[in-house]
């Protein structure tokens, strides 16, 4: 009799919680979790909330490169679920304050950008303890002050490992394209990349 409630419990039971900062690509219902990152060429920090089929997010980030920050909200929606595998899409709204400095990026300038942003997650679970990712970010910043616009799509691939309860680190790496319209000027074109290494909390 124990044998057999043992073995019903293994089959019905839901896999344990795993991911916070990127994984799963969307948040069951109820779940919460935090995350931080840190890396090239931003840092910040982010919440995340499931909401079956859908997950809310924010976040707060700056660029060490612009000497920028970034505040945004968005959500996420499941599209795919297939056993290990999730694909959602994403689309978010944020407002980017940018210092003008152009002590790294000689194209940036000063602005208030309103920065509407949309892309793709998928997130393959490849045991218990590691999250495979992929994504595509396309971001678009349109200035409120002066003419001028930047647009920066990229691709990037990463995991995400369990440490041990509640906490599990990301690594992730994205490459793609930078345009950026100057004031009274041309467009630049110049490769973006971006390196992160972060870490999340799982609290629900």
């Amino acid at each position: 009799m124990l044998s057999a409630i043992l073995v019903a419990t293994l089959l019905t039971a839901e896999p344990p919680a795993t991911g916070a900062a990127v994984a799963p690509a969307v948040l069951p219902e109820g779940s919460t979790a935090l995350y931080g990152v840190l890396g090239a060429p931003d840092l910040g920090v982010g919440f995340r909330q499931g909401f079956a089929p859908l997950e809310v997010e924010a976040r707060a980030m700056f660029n060490i490169f612009q000497l920028s920050g970034l505040i945004e909200g968005g959500v996420k929606f499941g599209v795919v679920k297939q056993d290990a595998l999730l694909i959602a899409v994403r689309g978010a709204l944020g407002l980017n304050f940018d210092s003008g400095s152009r002590y790294f990026d000689r194209a940036n300038f000063s602005s208030i950008f309103l920065r509407p942003r949309i892309g793709g997650v998928l997130t393959y679970r490849f045991t218990d303890l590691v999250t495979g990712i992929a994504q595509i970010d396309v971001p678009f910043a349109f200035s409120l002050s002066v003419l001028g616009q930047m647009f920066a799509p990229t691709a990037g691939i990463g995991a995400e490992i369990q440490l041990g309860g509640a906490l599990s680190l990301l690594a992730m790496g994205e490459l793609g394209v930078d345009l950026t319209k100057e004031p009274l000027g041309v467009t630049q074109v110049r490769p973006a990349w971006a390196l992160r290494l972060g870490i999340g909390w799982r609290l629900f």
